[in-house]
């Protein structure tokens, strides 16, 4: 009990911590605006017609002309309310947990709540709300199916137009739409709601790719020129919204190498490894490898995404994030076989648990860019980058 007491103190230190430097270095780069790539992101607006990732960038812009803030401002109070909602949402998932060894190799991992200040080109995304929002629609009490269905289609409408990305991300929400029918609302899925389903994501999937392409960028340039906001058509995610999907396959597929591939895939291994022996579920979905086999298939699911963009440590980021989120959803739904977990986790020595820890919360993070090599010891990067912003004159 008593070593449980100083974990759980641990962790609240943890998270202050994490809130703290987001919130530091989100407001050190503000003296980067608009130059930085992640501003440019939350700048895309639907001034030039339809866009993919555009509404957040409008929401922004309409706030801008009715409040005269700086747009840099409302931009960090958009990002800081992200990540403290966010981390609110894990802190609550925890809270009513037995902390042990598994637990806390997701929540200090490199690659989860602690990668984007290790690796700062991946703080202050749109990301956080593509996270935020899977989180709220896995937490969301259903009182019926219809509700569920509803509640998909608004959130992941809300999501995709935030950033296309999440349409990659679609059957994590598949998997807590099957699961909440059928342990909760315990019936078959009508024909209908199939139907519906397929129409509104083809609807969806056109409007992004297709009807998203055809806005005219060099009117949303424009409509900051009354702000005096310097950006052009080369500007960080405006110039490479400019490509079409085609384009940026080339553009990826001709950077990717053996190497690449093998350090990213080995980040994200390792921690998948941990996912897969610890854990086991209290029904059999498919088969006794049922853990295995989503994870497995999810990952796959999400691959697609890796051919489309350069910056793979984020998109890992990302992935087990995700992932993260399916666990609290399937504990929170008792779904967690915890006598098996304890099992697992007894067998394991203390010299094993420290070196386990040592190689998936301490040793290496991926870079932002599938060209990068692996970043060595985050924690440290991170302590030094403070000291460096603190006390360099």
């Amino acid at each position: 009990m008593k070593e449980n007491l100083h974990l759980e103190n641990l962790i609240k230190v943890y998270f202050l911590f994490l809130l703290a430097t987001h919130t530091f270095f989100l407001y050190q780069h503000l003296g980067e605006f608009p130059s930085k790539y992640v501003f440019s992101d939350w700048l895309i607006n639907y001034e030039g017609g339809f866009i993919r990732r555009g509404l957040l960038g409008q929401v922004i812009y309409e706030i801008l002309f009715f409040t005269k803030f700086k747009i840099e401002n409302i931009i960090f109070f958009f990002q800081i309310t992200a990540y403290l909602i966010y981390f609110i949402l894990i802190t609550r998932c925890i809270k009513n947990l037995k902390l042990n060894f598994f637990w806390v190799l997701l929540i200090f991992s490199t690659i989860s709540l602690l990668y984007p200040i290790s690796e700062l080109e991946a703080l202050g995304r749109k990301d956080i709300y593509v996270l935020l929002l899977f989180f709220c629609f896995s937490l969301i009490n259903y009182k019926s199916f219809n509700i569920l269905i509803f509640s998909f289609i608004l959130i992941f409408t809300i999501s995709t137009l935030i950033h296309e990305i999440t349409l990659f991300y679609i059957f994590f929400y598949f998997l807590i739409i099957g699961l909440n029918n059928k342990h909760k609302f315990k019936g078959a899925i009508n024909i209908s709601y199939i139907i519906i389903l397929l129409i509104y994501l083809s609807l969806l999937v056109y409007l992004i790719l297709v009807i998203g392409n055809k806005a005219d960028i060099q009117s949303i340039i424009d409509s900051y020129k009354i702000e005096l906001i310097n950006i052009n058509i080369g500007t960080g995610a405006i110039g490479w919204l400019s490509k079409s999907f085609i384009d940026q396959i080339i553009y990826v597929t001709q950077n990717i190498s053996l190497v690449n591939f093998i350090r990213y895939f080995y980040i994200l291994m390792i921690n998948i490894l941990v996912i897969t022996y610890f854990l086991n579920l209290k029904f059999l979905l498919f088969n006794k490898f049922n853990t295995k086999l989503i994870l497995t298939f999810l990952i796959i699911s999400v691959s697609p995404v890796y051919f489309i963009a350069l910056d793979w440590g984020r998109i890992t980021y990302i992935t087990f994030n995700f992932i993260i989120i399916l666990i609290f959803y399937l504990n929170h739904q008792n779904l967690i076989d915890h006598e098996y977990l304890e099992k697992k986790i007894n067998k394991i020595s203390e010299r094993i648990k420290y070196l386990v820890f040592i190689i998936i919360c301490v040793l290496f993070a991926p870079k932002i860019l599938l060209t990068d090599d692996l970043s060595g010891v985050p924690i440290y990067k991170i302590l030094r980058k403070l000291v460096e912003s603190l006390f360099i004159v």
